[in-house]
């Protein structure tokens, strides 16, 4: 137990000092309770409306290069106010929900930007 402790707390060190976080992003691995679904995601929007009444409010699909889109929903309820987050992998045939204490969307009230166009030259890809 006491070699865990150990382990632990120089791992939140290394997290939260200054030294120990990169100047540039990097991909890392965290650990969070997910409940999945084989299939679609139907029965976990069913879930959310009957429990929280929550409804699909954003959606978005995320191309990847191994041909099977990865497609992000987010549910909310304004009212409670409660949102969650469902990712689908077809690829998988699975989809999921990331479970946390206290989940709401937030509007930080920033506007778009005006489309942004290729420079001349450039290709959209």
């Amino acid at each position: 137990m006491k070699i865990k402790s150990i382990i632990l707390a120089a791992a939140l060190a290394a997290f939260f000092s200054p030294i120990g976080q990169a100047i540039e992003p990097f991909a890392q691995i965290i650990p969070m309770r997910v409940l999945c679904v084989k299939g679609g995601p139907e029965p976990l929007l069913i879930k959310l409306i009957n429990s929280y009444n929550e409804v699909p409010r954003y959606s978005m699909k995320i191309e990847v290069q191994t041909g099977f889109p990865v497609g992000l929903i987010i549910t909310e309820n304004t009212n409670n106010p409660s949102s969650t987050v469902v990712l689908v992998n077809s690829n998988l045939n699975m989809s999921c929900i990331f479970l946390t204490s206290k989940d709401t969307l937030k509007d930080n009230g920033a506007q778009s930007f005006p489309e942004k166009k290729p420079a001349k030259g450039e290709t959209d890809a």
